[in-house]
């Protein structure tokens, strides 16, 4: 009995694929190289004029003769844009029935679920609209207040801007970026040791990679010799 596997690769990935699926028994049986090519419209621009016939005796004549002030022409326009598909289908059968398919399977499984690595914490975002916003509004209040020295009148409503915003966005800056600061610094510290976790996964896997394919190879050879 025969399990299959379809696979849809890269032109450039046909003899890779099929040589790194041997070694855990599977073989070719079909290859197929698909390319279809095809335009479609993606918009369309549509140029429209009129034009007229022209003033005196022959132009008023046409234009009463058709029963309209001029003729009408468009010029059309057709963006396209081309789509390619181009791949190669393969498709691999394995017997599973012989001797050691269930550890070729075993093998398969740890060596394609890779080597575990964990993901890096996202990196936050500086406060820098915040900021603009802050600081936009903080120059207008000292720009305000530097007319009080020409002589300008401020009025009720002024004076309580100028007081409510220094106190409400600058301690709220502060937060923001100490925020900030706090996850930074938490996110480099995280990631430092993700990458270092990573690095040693990521060689132990290689070591273990070259075992199983050792593995996989004495199996099938045991395979054939037992055909």
């Amino acid at each position: 009995m025969k399990e299959y596997k379809t696979m849809r690769v890269d032109p450039s990935e046909e003899v890779d694929t099929i040589e790194a699926l041997a070694v855990f028994g599977w073989k070719l049986e079909d290859s197929k190289e698909i390319y279809n090519e095809s335009t479609e419209i993606v918009g369309v621009n549509v140029d429209t004029k009129v034009k007229t016939y022209g003033d005196g005796i022959v132009g008023g004549f046409l234009a009463g003769w058709n029963g309209d002030e001029g003729k009408v022409q468009q010029n059309v326009t057709y963006q396209t844009q081309k789509n390619v598909t181009h791949y190669v289908s393969l498709r691999f059968a394995r017997e599973t029935s012989s001797k050691n398919y269930a550890r070729l399977r075993e093998l398969e499984e740890e060596y394609y679920a890779g080597a575990g690595c964990k993901s890096y914490v996202p990196v936050p975002k500086k406060p820098i609209a915040l900021t603009v916003i802050a600081s936009i509004a903080l120059a207008i209040i000292v720009i305000s207040l530097c007319t009080l020295f020409v002589g300008a009148k401020a009025e009720i409503w002024e004076i309580i801007v100028c007081v409510i915003v220094p106190v409400v966005f600058i301690p709220l800056l502060v937060v923001f970026w100490m925020r900030y600061s706090k996850k930074s610094k938490y996110a480099a510290e995280e990631n430092s040791k993700i990458s270092e976790y990573n690095a040693e996964r990521q060689q132990a896997f290689e070591k273990r990679a070259n075992e199983i394919v050792e593995e996989c190879i004495r199996l099938n050879e045991e395979n054939e010799a037992l055909k």
